[in-house]
């Protein structure tokens, strides 16, 4: 790889500390879910805008889940409940909205 390129995870995690890109991107990546019932992008979405603000260790410290399991969710390996939903996109700053 060329020295003066960067991955696109890396490229995400910068473009997602944009607060208002960070929303729309999560904001899309649930409409996605909801039409297609692929939970998986969704919570990759959720990993990397946790990546852009902090580890998913220190994240999972201040929200006070399990690191492995949200590592699990966010990895694919495990579907999370409403509630855990909720607890990361609360610990975001986010809420979530019935339109």
């Amino acid at each position: 790889m060329d020295k003066h390129s960067i991955t696109l995870d890396e490229f995400m995690t910068r473009q997602l500390q944009d607060e208002e890109l960070a929303k729309e991107y999560l904001n899309n990546s649930f409409m996605n879910y909801i039409q297609d019932g692929d939970f998986h992008m969704f919570f990759k979405a959720l990993e990397r805008v946790v990546k852009a603000r902090t580890s998913v260790s220190k994240f999972a410290k201040d929200s006070k889940l399990d690191r492995a399991n949200l590592h699990a969710i966010f990895n694919g390996k495990k579907k999370p409940q409403f509630r855990t939903v909720l607890k990361i996109l609360t610990q975001l700053g986010y809420t979530f909205k019935v339109a």
